[in-house]
C-alpha cells in the first residue's frame, strides 16, 4: 500500500514484556461466540496466548470474535492444525505453537512437515493463502520462523519458549535430501505403480484388483528446546519459565526493542549473550541471546 511502512507492529521481544507485564501463568479463559461454550482444547488456549502476547491489547478479551477482530490488526496470516505456520505477523515472523501436555521436555511432533529454519514461499507444505498473505504489500519469499513451544499442566503454564528456527533446526536440504532419499527409494520397488503425492509415497493397485494403495507418510520429529540448551538453563521449576533465544544478529536487526530494566532490577529477566551449537556444524558455535524469565 502507498505510504505504508513495512515494518512489523510486534516482535517476540514485545511478546516477551506483554507476558511479564500481564504475569499471567494460566491459559485464558476464551468463550466461542458462535455457540457461547467455553474453548476447553489445551492447544488451541496455549495458541490464543501466545497471539495475545504477540498483540497485547487482545489479552483481556474472551469472545472468539472480539479477538479475532484484534488479530486482523497484527497477522497477515491465521493458519490451520494441519499446516504450518500457526501464523504470521504482518510484515514479521512466522509462528508455530507447540503445546506438550505436563512439565517434561518431551519431544515435538511436526507431524509431516519437516524442522524449518525459515519459513520459505514455496514450501509445499504451507497454505496457498499464507504464500499470498501479504501479496497487498509486495509479497514475501523468505520469512523468520519462531517456534512457540509451551509445557502445560492442569491449565498453568510451566514452561514458554520462543526459539528462532535458525537457533534450532538445520538448513532445508538436510530434510530435504532425506525425504527424496526415501522416495526414490520406494519408487525402485519393482511391479508396482506409483502416484503423484506430496507425501513420501504412494503405492497405487497394490492388490489383483488393483483396489488398495498404500500412503506412505513422514511423521518428524524435534527434541524439545530445554534438552537442546540444557547448559544455558537455570530454571526454577515452582513457577513460570519463560525463555527466548535468537542468533545475536537477528537480535541487533529488530528495531523495536522494549526496556526490560525493570524486571532485570527485579530478578525475574536475565539477559545475556550466550554460544549455541550451529544446527548446520555443530563444530562451531553461533552468537545468541537468551532471554530467561522467571515469573
Amino acid at each position: 500500500m502507498t505510504g505504508e511502512v513495512n515494518r512489523a507492529s510486534t516482535n517476540v521481544l514485545i511478546a516477551l514484556k506483554n507476558i511479564l507485564n500481564n504475569k499471567k501463568t494460566t491459559m485464558p479463559e476464551v468463550i466461542d461466540h458462535k455457540n457461547s461454550n467455553r474453548v476447553n482444547s489445551t492447544g488451541d488456549l496455549l495458541e490464543y496466548y501466545v497471539k495475545d502476547a504477540f498483540c497485547g491489547e487482545s489479552t483481556d478479551l474472551k469472545m472468539t470474535d472480539d479477538k479475532l477482530k484484534r488479530y486482523q490488526k497484527t497477522f497477515s496470516y491465521l493458519g490451520n492444525s494441519n499446516n504450518p505456520p500457526d501464523f504470521v505477523i504482518k510484515h514479521g515472523v512466522a509462528v508455530e505453537v507447540k503445546k506438550i501436555e505436563g512439565k517434561n521436555p518431551n519431544g515435538i511432533a511436526l507431524n509431516s512437515s519437516f524442522p524449518k529454519d525459515y519459513l520459505y514461499h514455496d514450501d509445499v507444505r504451507i497454505k496457498k493463502e499464507c504464500r499470498e498473505c501479504e501479496d497487498e504489500f509486495g509479497g514475501w519469499k523468505q520469512k523468520d520462523m519462531i517456534y512457540a513451544v509451551g509445557n502445560v499442566k492442569n491449565n498453568h503454564l510451566h514452561s514458554l519458549w520462543f526459539v528462532y528456527g535458525d537457533c534450532y533446526c538445520a538448513d532445508k536440504s538436510t530434510y530435504e535430501r532425506i525425504s527424496s532419499t526415501i522416495k526414490g527409494g520406494v519408487s525402485e520397488i519393482p511391479g508396482v505403480e506409483f502416484g503423484e503425492t506430496k507425501e513420501l509415497g504412494r503405492v497405487n493397485k497394490v492388490d489383483p484388483l488393483g483396489i488398495t494403495y498404500l500412503r506412505i507418510r513422514g511423521m518428524w520429529g524435534i527434541d524439545h528446546p530445554a534438552g537442546v540448551f540444557r547448559s544455558l538453563l537455570n530454571s526454577d521449576q515452582s513457577k513460570t519459565n519463560i525463555y527466548v533465544v535468537m542468533k545475536k544478529e537477528t537480535h541487533e536487526e529488530i528495531e523495536l526493542k522494549p526496556d526490560f530494566q525493570e524486571f532485570i532490577n527485579e530478578g525475574i529477566l536475565e539477559v545475556k549473550e550466550v554460544q549455541i551449537p550451529n544446527p548446520n556444524n555443530p563444530a562451531k558455535n553461533l552468537d545468541a541471546i537468551l532471554y530467561s524469565a522467571i515469573i
